[in-house]
């Protein structure tokens, strides 16, 4: 509870406590997503883009329990998003071209990284929409009010009407699956 002396400046728009609590917990966070992504220059980047969010959506953003908690929670999603997007990355790169095949297209084109980034991108955006749709219905109503609509947990609760702890358990088991599938 004592981080949360932070958020009502930050909430104000006072960059001054936001600093004060990036550099209070900075560490702890890197440490947390390396622990996840096991790579220390990914892990910054993760909580550096908790931080950027929680600025940008500080008006938006409604934090029930503890600050700390709300950050650890943000920092796993990222973390799972990440390990999400590069998994998906080697998948679909390794079963849309066979090894020849890549390089000849790397040496064809002087825009490979924008052609790799576009096949990757549709590649994984179909794959993700595949296993959404098969995800059961709740679990899936709540994902997708959770990751598209950007609906809190409380939010998805009270629209449901169901608990908060069953709305965490379908958003871990979404995406438990959408990592399997991927």
């Amino acid at each position: 509870m004592y981080l949360n002396k932070y958020w009502n400046g930050i909430c104000k728009g006072d960059e001054k406590s936001l600093e004060e609590l990036f550099r209070e917990i900075n560490s702890s966070l890197c440490y947390y997503a390396y622990y996840m992504t096991e790579d220390h220059e990914i892990s910054e980047e993760i909580v550096q883009d908790v931080f950027i969010k929680i600025w940008q959506d500080r008006d938006k953003i409604k934090i029930n329990g503890s600050l700390k908690s709300y950050l650890y929670k943000a920092t796993r999603n990222q973390s799972i998003n990440h390990l999400i997007r590069k998994k998906t990355k080697k998948y679909s790169v390794n079963i849309t071209f066979p090894e020849n095949n890549w390089h000849t297209i790397q040496d064809t084109f002087d825009s490979k990284d924008y052609i790799i980034e576009k096949i990757e991108a549709k590649e994984t955006e179909n794959r993700i929409k595949e296993i959404i749709d098969t995800l059961p219905e709740q679990c899936r109503r709540v994902f997708l009010l959770s990751r598209f609509d950007e609906k809190s947990n409380a939010e998805i609760a009270f629209h449901l009407k169901i608990s908060v702890n069953t709305v965490k358990t379908h958003i871990y088991k979404a995406l438990e699956l959408i990592k399997k599938g991927l």
